[in-house]
């Protein structure tokens, strides 16, 4: 990155405060101290429970040589310029708008309900193959870390896959109109964030969003076995772009091999795609899938493809494998929502093992919780799992819809409000040759759980 100052006042609508000299060139944006490199401009967010403006001083001294700020009077005495705008948080945005209309790249903008870092990943993964590919830091993807993502292209990048969620309506579309995508890919509608809309179809709209900024003549690609994505509101959003619906039609067949992988044969535009997807779970075929499209629709061969598949990892925390003390542990904990829930409950139960759920709260389930919340109990228990252990207080009511099916099963389940109860009674639950699943919602912290099991061994 190369900014004079003089284009970063005019992007946000600025205004210097302070005498400096003005022939600032600004490499880099960073809203963490911790990121700060020489040449960088810092631009403070004010949070709940934090405000970026207190760091001014320090991100001066750590090399930042320009800051933005709210308060026409914070530290005016600082040797660096400091431009004063209404809402740091909305420059952060309008400068991502300027700095991504510097560059004639392929951009590809991936949202829905589940499975968009992965996919996101996967689509990065496929498109590296052929072209200078940037992608979305980890889950950065709201109206900060979006922003930060678009400040990493150089003059030579070719493709940017960024990934936009939300928790409103209207939050997406401002990101789309920021990216300016090319292509846009919705993976599922599901119950995530329903807490703020009245049901599922108040998300589709919101996800819909992600097309407000869609280039004319751009690329819409739906999930097309998701009922919503294929029902009339999808579509009259869709209308006037290039749509496709790659779906089961397009899945020739799939063979798991153990818990590791899948070996996919897809077909798509009289192509014949073979990819071995290094995730388990039958959701992972279908974010396989939607990226496998994205690659042939932007000129990737099959053969480059499967060579990208071939080289794929999951992100932290997404369906990972770990032995701990002779146990088989399923590290699912960086999110959950209910049908990631099925999806992983489906993995735990193929194995031939005592199989064990570790579940949590999931969040953003509004007026829907206890509900989805008993049906995931419910559901591991028709599905044969042989002990449920729930962790939360929403999770209290996974144990007892457990325990309304589990009767004729023989199965157990024991119930614990907080993840370090768990822990200190977790040696006397599980032993050596289990299969042990644990996945919860961000906030429940259910990594700690998994370091604690590792100190244990």
């Amino acid at each position: 990155m190369r900014l004079d100052i003089h284009d970063v006042v005019n992007a946000v609508g600025g205004k210097i405060l302070n005498n400096q000299e003005n022939t600032t060139e600004i490499l880099s944006v960073s809203t963490d101290t911790r990121t700060i490199e020489h040449g960088a401009l810092f631009i403070p967010i004010k949070g709940e429970r934090f405000d970026g403006h207190l760091y001014i001083e320090t991100a001066a001294e750590k090399g930042a040589v320009c800051a933005l700020t709210e308060d026409s009077t914070v530290c005016r005495e600082l040797d660096i310029p400091l431009i004063f705008v209404e809402s740091t948080r909305r420059a952060l945005m309008d400068l991502a708008y300027f700095y991504r209309r510097l560059f004639d790249i392929k951009v590809i903008a991936v949202t829905g309900s589940a499975g968009k870092t992965t996919t996101k990943d996967m689509i990065a993964h496929v498109m590296a193959m052929k072209y200078k590919t940037k992608k979305t830091i980890g889950n950065f993807n709201n109206d900060i870390g979006m922003p930060l993502s678009i400040f990493r292209l150089e003059p030579d990048d070719e493709v940017l896959v960024l990934e936009m969620g939300m928790n409103h309506a209207g939050e997406i579309s401002k990101l789309s109109y920021v990216g300016m995508p090319d292509i846009v890919v919705i993976t599922h509608i599901g119950d995530a964030h329903i807490e703020n809309f009245q049901n599922r179809e108040g998300i589709l709209h919101a996800k819909l969003e992600i097309l407000d900024g869609l280039k004319p003549g751009g690329t819409v690609v739906f999930n097309g076995d998701d009922p919503l994505l294929t029902g009339d509101i999808a579509q009259k959003k869709a209308s006037g772009f290039n749509q496709l619906y790659p779906g089961a039609d397009n899945i020739i067949s799939i063979k798991n091999t153990g818990i590791t992988e899948n070996q996919c044969h897809f077909r798509w535009q009289g192509k014949d795609i073979n990819v071995t997807v290094p995730v388990p779970g039958g959701h992972m075929v279908m974010n396989a899938l939607l990226a496998v499209v994205v690659g042939i629709e932007s000129g990737v061969s099959p053969d480059v493809i499967a060579q990208g598949f071939s080289s794929f990892t999951p992100p932290g925390s997404r369906l990972s494998l770990i032995n701990i003390n002779d146990m088989l542990v399923i590290d699912d904990v960086y999110n959950a929502n209910p049908a990631a829930m099925y999806e992983a409950i489906k993995i735990l139960v193929g194995q031939k093992s005592r199989t064990v759920a570790v579940l949590g709260d999931m969040y953003e389930l509004g007026h829907v919780a206890e509900e989805r919340h008993r049906e995931v109990g419910e559901f591991a228990a028709e599905s044969g799992v042989n002990l449920l252990i729930t962790i939360g207080s929403h999770a209290k009511l996974m144990n007892e819809g457990f325990l309304s099916r589990a009767a004729k099963n023989e199965a157990e389940a024991f119930h614990f409000n907080k993840p370090d109860d768990f822990i200190n009674e977790s040696d006397n639950i599980l032993r050596s040759g289990d299969t042990v699943l644990l996945k919860a919602s961000r906030g429940m912290a259910f990594e700690n759980i998994i370091r604690a099991l590792k100190e244990k061994a």
